[in-house]
């Protein structure tokens, strides 16, 4: 049985100690980090709709903060969590 859980990520912290170039891939990174320690899941997969939504302004300005729907479930001894908009 799978768990949702609603969570905000703060990806304000990456835009102050990234370059403005680098940003929105670092964003994704960190929220793929970010959903793994807290779900202690070993595979995360971000969403085309989360991937979307931080690259919609461009590589310089992705959003601040992002709330994401986290669905947890066990495959095969692996905990996965799927990543998508709340």
């Amino acid at each position: 049985m799978a768990e949702e859980r609603i969570y905000v990520v703060p990806i304000r912290k990456v835009k102050k100690i990234v370059p403005r170039w680098k940003r929105a891939p670092r964003a994704a990174r960190f929220v793929r980090e970010f959903i793994a320690r807290h779900t202690k899941a070993d595979e995360v997969i971000i969403g085309t709709d989360v991937n979307e939504k931080i690259w919609e302004r461009g590589i310089e300005k992705p959003p601040s903060k992002l709330r994401v729907k986290v669905t947890i479930e066990e495959r095969e001894g692996v905990k996965v969590a799927e990543v998508h908009l709340a």
